[in-house]
């Protein structure tokens, strides 16, 4: 690659990137529509001037942080590696929420929550968030899913 240690000379990051993923990959046909509709948004792009950028700084870094939430949520939702052990831990503070056990183990420091850089020291807080996070992850799968089926129809 001549000293490119991302991309071939003349490729773009989204040509590297597909490049990279195997064809086998059950996500390949989600990542080929992303990709897609990436190109077709950057052919409408305009420049900004400083001013301009950093007035959109605020929105971007929230909307950036509702991206990172999503990614997540399709992370833990879809991939085969942290889905099942994310289940299974899931299942054990379930458990243990329904068991009154878990404000013990806050309590003790058995077990730590931590929510926005904060600790969260309420079972009731904790449970609350697991169960948002499960169906917040269940909504991301589910969408992925039908996204996937519709574009498995298209082929």
């Amino acid at each position: 690659l001549g000293g490119c240690w991302f991309t071939a000379p003349g490729e773009s990051s989204k040509d590297a990137f597909m490049r990279r993923l195997k064809r086998s990959d059950p996500s390949y046909a989600i990542y080929e529509a992303y990709a897609a509709e990436h190109t077709e948004r950057w052919e409408g792009a305009k420049a900004l001037t400083m001013d301009q950028a950093i007035a959109e700084m605020p929105e971007i870094e929230r909307k950036y942080a509702l991206e990172c939430a999503e990614y997540d949520n399709v992370l833990f939702g879809m991939s085969e590696e942290l889905a099942g052990t994310a289940k299974l831990e899931q299942e054990q503070l379930a458990k243990l929420a329904d068991g009154d056990s878990l404000q013990a183990q806050l309590d003790s420091g058995k077990l730590v929550a931590v929510e926005g850089g904060a600790q969260v020291s309420s079972a009731a807080d904790v449970a609350k968030s697991l169960h948002e996070f499960e169906s917040q992850r269940d909504k991301a799968v589910d969408s992925i899913m039908a996204i996937k089926i519709s574009l498995d129809k298209k082929k």
